[in-house]
């Protein structure tokens, strides 16, 4: 099965009006939102109902929240990236370093985030082309959203998103 959806393309394609007016980036409320424990696992249910419960999402319906902000990072998976039938990759990272527009995260106590890497990116091609592990070091950008569901904080990369350094397993 080969699901093919960039949600923020899609939805400027087939209703521009929910991105007419863009939300205006809040640094400070955003870096406030970072998470002090990472998200759990995906469970093997959440992976496999992915690809009836994304298309929801898509619609608005316990989705993505834009903050209009973007983001530049580096850190390290707290697990193994997950794979799930909507095609998406999963990574819950602890963050090495954070900045939200033009100001650094204080991150002097742990924080994370969570990447969703979408199908039909140059960043999906990097998961795709190697595991992403536990301890990998990252480098990625994008957008910053909020995922309904927690809610928590999520990075969306398009373009930006490399394995710096793997482990040694």
């Amino acid at each position: 099965m080969r699901i093919r959806h960039y949600w923020r393309r899609a939805i400027r394609r087939a209703r521009p009006e929910r991105l007419a007016i863009p939300a205006v980036c809040d640094t400070a409320a955003t870096i406030g939102m970072l998470s002090t424990t990472p998200q759990p696992a995906l469970s093997w249910f959440s992976r496999w109902i992915a690809f009836l419960t994304t298309p929801f999402k898509f619609l608005g319906v316990s989705g993505w929240k834009e903050t209009g902000c973007g983001a530049a990072a580096t850190g390290r998976p707290v697990r193994d990236a997950q794979h799930s039938t909507d095609g998406f990759w999963t990574i819950d990272v602890v963050l090495a370093a954070l900045t939200i527009g033009p100001s650094p995260a204080d991150l002097s106590k742990p924080r994370y985030l969570r990447l969703e890497v979408e199908p039909e990116t140059a960043a999906h091609a990097v998961c795709a082309a190697r595991p992403i592990r536990a301890g990998d070091s990252l480098s990625f950008g994008g957008a910053v959203v909020i995922d309904t569901d927690g809610p928590f904080l999520e990075v969306h990369p398009e373009e930006e998103f490399r394995v710096v350094t793997a482990t040694a397993d």
